[in-house]
């Protein structure tokens, strides 16, 4: 019973001591810095503990002090993403793959004053879409390479259904769906995906066709657009977990600076559905759509 009883001491012990070692505690900090909890980057304070792999990221002028289990006093002071899975804390940026260099503009555009210059929406923003009855999710024009791309809206006399006309530059109708609701799953499969291509959509109501957005322009990427975005995307979605609502962040982030609007705007529905708690998404979210003139 004795012998029992000790084991169960000597492997709480070591619990303990591997727990501790494990384990950083912030000193300091200063500036632009946060420490992922769950689906949020939550600000990092004197006291915070860090555990093992847990991951904390730094903005411009942000300086985070820390100290490990051997009383080691560590300083970060470089801009990136750090994870805490270095007992020596020999801490190094993260900054390699293309994921984090997003996740950090996301930090970075959520702990600023305003948009970050290297995620502004390109293009015209004048909006002839808001000023319509029915505003339509996205600025004046956006890039699709999805033949099943989701479009969504926002009208001023909510109607029980809506009619989604898809037209080539011809005013030629070649796609025409009625939907229930605010959002529409479009089948863009009849329309040719030729380099350069322009198409035209609009909302209506059928039972008022007054009652109607303005033309927003589908634009297809060049083959050169679409080899670097395909790339690039394929990075990120190598690591990629469908079931995290930052990860949709990140790709709503992508999309954005890619010029793929519409699927920006469906990145961010599904990243505030995973993380309804989470304000800092949801304000992101507004400043998207206020920036591509959907909101004032």
């Amino acid at each position: 019973m004795k012998t029992k009883l000790l084991s169960m001491l000597i492997g709480l012990l070591v619990g303990i001591t591997a727990a501790a070692q494990g384990t950083f505690k912030v000193l300091s900090a200063k500036g632009e810095n946060a420490m992922q909890k769950g689906s949020e980057y939550v600000p990092l304070g004197p006291g915070s503990q860090l555990p093992e792999n847990s991951k904390i990221m730094l903005g411009e002028n942000g300086v985070v002090e820390l100290t490990n289990s051997s009383n080691k006093t560590i300083t970060l002071n470089k801009p990136g993403i750090y994870t805490m899975d270095d007992l020596a804390g020999d801490f190094k940026a993260d900054n390699s793959s293309l994921t984090q260099r997003y996740l950090e503009y996301v930090f970075n555009e959520m702990t600023s004053s305003g948009p970050s210059s290297n995620l502004a929406i390109t293009g015209s923003v004048e909006r002839s879409l808001s000023d319509a009855a029915i505003s339509i999710f996205s600025p004046e024009s956006t890039y699709i390479m999805s033949k099943e791309t989701t479009f969504m809206w926002e009208a001023k006399n909510p109607s029980s259904s809506y009619k989604v006309i898809v037209k080539n530059l011809f005013d030629e109708e070649v796609i025409t769906t009625v939907v229930e609701g605010n959002s529409a799953n479009v089948d863009l499969s009849k329309i040719e995906f030729e380099e350069d291509a322009i198409y035209k959509l609009s909302v209506e109501d059928p039972s008022n066709p007054s009652n109607k957005s303005g033309e927003l322009i589908l634009r297809i990427p060049s083959n050169e657009e679409v080899s670097t975005i395909n790339k690039d995307l394929s990075e990120i979605e190598k690591d990629g977990d469908d079931s995290s609502a930052i990860y949709h962040v990140v790709m709503a982030k992508f999309c954005k600076v890619n010029g793929l609007y519409v699927d920006a705007v469906s990145h961010y529905e599904k990243a505030i559905a995973l993380a309804p708690e989470s304000d800092m998404f949801k304000l992101e979210y507004d400043a998207f759509l206020k920036e591509a003139g959907v909101k004032k």
